[in-house]
């Protein structure tokens, strides 16, 4: 950001603003307070222009800007076909026909040393392409897994295969013992 476009975004903040804007409602009675919607979305601009300012800060301090070479897709077993349930709600409770399209970088993480930022991709999570839904399920959104033999085919995978898979198992159990050891769940 040049100081030109500062300048204007600045501006944009002071536009229209007044001292009295500044006064926020105090309830003496209840120990309220509360803004006026004017007052949140000033106070909005201000965290993004500071936002905005302390990446380009951080950013200006390193010399070189890298890009690993790391590749967006993994395309190691594309093709393979799958099954697979997805835990999105608008697909509801059915088995799906997928076509394994590869481990998908879903992030970027970045790194600092020796005043070089690097950035490369991360996170990868299986991408099904499900011709029925014209969509891609991600495996970290889903139920699945590789269809091995021609009888696999027709097997769903149902409430009572999620329930029986091991994890699913562990975790249920540790839930039992969360109630009965009174500790209390994390949100």
């Amino acid at each position: 950001m040049n100081d030109t476009e500062l300048q204007t975004k600045i501006d944009s903040i002071r536009e229209n603003m007044r001292w009295i804007d500044f006064m926020v409602h105090h309830d003496y009675k209840e120990g309220d307070f509360s803004v006026s919607k004017e007052q949140a979305e000033t106070v909005e601009k201000i965290i993004d222009l500071l936002q905005e300012l302390n990446w380009q800060l951080k950013l200006n301090a390193h010399k070189e800007l890298k890009f690993a070479e790391t590749k967006p897709i993994n395309i190691k077993g594309c093709g393979k076909l799958v099954k697979i349930r997805s835990c999105r709600k608008e697909h509801g409770d059915k088995t799906y026909l997928g076509i394994y399209l590869g481990d998908m970088a879903l992030s970027i993480q970045h790194s600092i040393k020796d005043d070089v930022l690097t950035a490369s991709h991360s996170f990868y999570n299986p991408a099904i392409f499900v011709p029925e839904l014209n969509d891609i399920v991600y495996g970290c959104e889903s139920w699945w897994g590789e269809i091995k033999s021609p009888e696999e085919v027709n097997e769903l995978i149902t409430d009572d295969v999620i329930k029986n898979v091991w994890y699913v198992k562990l975790l249920r159990e540790d839930a039992k013992k969360s109630k009965k050891t009174g500790r209390k769940k994390v949100k």
